[in-house]
């Protein structure tokens, strides 16, 4: 799995030296990212109890709050990490 995320990661610098004067493909090349992304995380979250779904609203409300992705994916692990610590708790 990882040799397939650097081939594509590769793939796409490569691609994208190519065919950097196409302006109609650069707000396609922009989206990539972010659809490979859902596609990974939209099966886990069809499965993800009430606390992944709190998470990932944390995660999506300071990714388009601050547009960074460190700080969006401290936000939700600690929002998993302290939620279960309160259902802990609480149960």
């Amino acid at each position: 799995m990882a040799l397939v995320v650097y081939l594509t990661r590769v793939g796409g610098y490569l691609l994208g030296l190519r065919v950097r004067h196409v302006g109609r493909l650069r707000p396609v090349l922009e989206i990539l990212p972010g659809c490979a992304f859902m596609a990974i995380l939209a099966p886990a979250v069809r499965q993800g109890s009430l606390l992944d779904l709190v998470a990932l609203a944390c995660v999506v409300g300071i990714m388009w709050k601050t547009d960074n992705v460190a700080v969006a994916s401290a936000v939700g692990l600690a929002a998993l990490l302290f939620g279960e610590e309160i259902q802990g708790l609480i149960t």
